[in-house]
Parts: C-alpha cells; sequence; structure tokens
C-alpha cells in the first residue's frame, strides 16, 4: 500500500509539472481540444497513454524525455483519479509499448521549410499588436507593460528551445485555448494560427507559398524545430 501511495504520489507531482496547464487540476480539460480525463474511459487502454506521452497527438504536446518509471508513475495517476479505476502501471509495461512504437514515417516536415506565408505573417503581426503586444512585448520578447504580469518569449531562440520537438498542432491548441491568459478561449482558430505564422517570421523562419492550415492532421506533421537540420 505504501509502494502504491509513493507512486500516486510522485504521479501527482508529474502531472502538476507536466499536464495540468492544460488538462486542469481536476482532470476536466477543455474540450474538445483538450480532452477530459476525469471518468474518460479511453484511459483504459495503457498503449494509447504511453504513445501520447511519448510521441504527442495532434494538440497534445510530446514528452519524449520522460523516462519509462516516469511515464508508468504519471499514467497510474491520471488512470486512478478523478473516478479513474484503472489499475497500476510498471515500467516494464511502459518499455514494452515504447519498444513497439512505430517509427517516424517521414512525412512530417520543418516549420524551417516555408509553412506559412507572408500575408498570414501580415495579419498575425496586426493581432498581435492589439491582443498579444501589452504581454509579450512588441518584439515578442516577453517585455510586456510594466503592469502586466511576467510573459515568456514566443519567438527567437528562447522559444524555440522550449518547444523543440512539439507539433504545429499542439502549439494551436496551447494559442487558441490559453491566450490570453484574462480571456483564453476568447481567439478564433484562425486568429490563433495567424499568430503562430508572425511568431514564426519574427524568429527567422522563411516564408513559402501556402498559409499554415486549420486541419489538425496536417499541422501534427509540421514538426517545431530550434534550427534547420
Amino acid at each position: 500500500m505504501a509502494d502504491a501511495e509513493a507512486q500516486i504520489d510522485q504521479g501527482r507531482r508529474l502531472y502538476d509539472v507536466n499536464c495540468v496547464a492544460c488538462h486542469q487540476a481536476g482532470g476536466v480539460g477543455a474540450p474538445p481540444g483538450l480532452p477530459a480525463l476525469a471518468g474518460n474511459d479511453r484511459l483504459k487502454d495503457l498503449g494509447l497513454i504511453v504513445r501520447a506521452i511519448r510521441l504527442g497527438q495532434r494538440g497534445m504536446l510530446a514528452f519524449p524525455k520522460l523516462t519509462a518509471d516516469e511515464i508508468a508513475t504519471l499514467a497510474t495517476y491520471v488512470r486512478n483519479s478523478w473516478g479513474n479505476k484503472f489499475g497500476a502501471v510498471t515500467a516494464d509495461q511502459v518499455n514494452t509499448i515504447l519498444a513497439g512504437l512505430a517509427a517516424p514515417t517521414g512525412t512530417r516536415v520543418s516549420v524551417w521549410s516555408g509553412v506559412y506565408t507572408a500575408a498570414q505573417n501580415k495579419r498575425g503581426e496586426e493581432l498581435h499588436s492589439t491582443a498579444c503586444a501589452s504581454c509579450h512585448g512588441p518584439r515578442l520578447n516577453g517585455a510586456g507593460q510594466p503592469e502586466m504580469p511576467p510573459s515568456p518569449a514566443i519567438a527567437r531562440a528562447a522559444f524555440l528551445r522550449k518547444w523543440a520537438g512539439q507539433t504545429v498542432g499542439a502549439l494551436l491548441v496551447y494559442v487558441r485555448e490559453k491566450m490570453p491568459p484574462d480571456s483564453p478561449g476568447t481567439l478564433t482558430d484562425q486568429q490563433s494560427i495567424d499568430s503562430i505564422a508572425h511568431m514564426f517570421a519574427v524568429s527567422g523562419m522563411p516564408a513559402g507559398d501556402k498559409e499554415l492550415p486549420l486541419d489538425p492532421n496536417a499541422l501534427a506533421d509540421i514538426v517545431i524545430e530550434a534550427q534547420p537540420k
């Protein structure tokens, strides 16, 4: 019993660090982009959980640096909280699932390959000046107005280091559901994706001849990288 309680406690700490910003303290999420974990029968499928944590999916961030032990404790916590009762998970179970994950198909593209247009960047720039600059600064460096709370950089090296390895689909869900902090969810999908185009432009990524789409499947194949390979 003590070991089980320790695993749940460790899983709770991992959840608070990695998951609570999106799935909320009570596991209620913000459907449909951020699904509820509370009372979610899909959590019976351990393979689904492990794959989502390691690789991400559509709007969910990937967590490739979590160890098998950490994934096991995190999965145990979410599978046995908020009314869920799906049993404990071991590192051996996680390792077995990780070993069977399919390798990347090669269909993914880099944000450095021209994934937005100059016109989309322009729309994003106009939106940033009215909805984002007071917190994130006119240069997107997080240097907001003195009366505003501290905000992170949303362009260039600091932003790219934080989001490297994630998909544009995950970034879109985060922007759409969490921004702006004082009235989250008020940006439209188009405004959200246009703001991302501006973030990429300020980060030095080249424009292309096609706009960033709103199709979640397409966005899940566009990967954020710290620098071109």
